[in-house]
């Protein structure tokens, strides 16, 4: 029993100072009970458009969408047709 006893009084301190070694990302998590928000890549851009509209990516690059960033997407349909799709880097939606 003194065994026990010691060694909780000794873990105490330990598990006291463990909750500022969070990082900050897991501290905001925990505070609003959601992950942050991550940043859709270049690559998933055009991963995404090319499943939503078939075809073959000619060209990407960053671009502002409504004031936030973005990729422009430019794809060659099975049709022949280009086409050019607009992606915003926060929420993915596509226009």
């Amino acid at each position: 029993m003194k065994h026990f006893v010691l060694f909780c009084a000794l873990l105490l301190p330990a598990i006291a100072v463990a909750e500022p070694w969070t990082s900050p990302a897991q501290r905001h998590q925990s505070e609003s009970g959601r992950q942050p928000q991550t940043r859709i890549t270049m690559g998933d851009a055009m991963s995404r458009v090319q499943q939503a509209f078939g075809g073959r990516v000619i060209q990407a690059q960053p671009a502002s969408v409504n004031g936030h960033e973005g990729y422009r997407i430019k794809i060659l349909t099975s049709r022949g047709e280009v086409r050019v799709i607009h992606v915003d880097a926060e929420t993915g939606a596509m226009q």
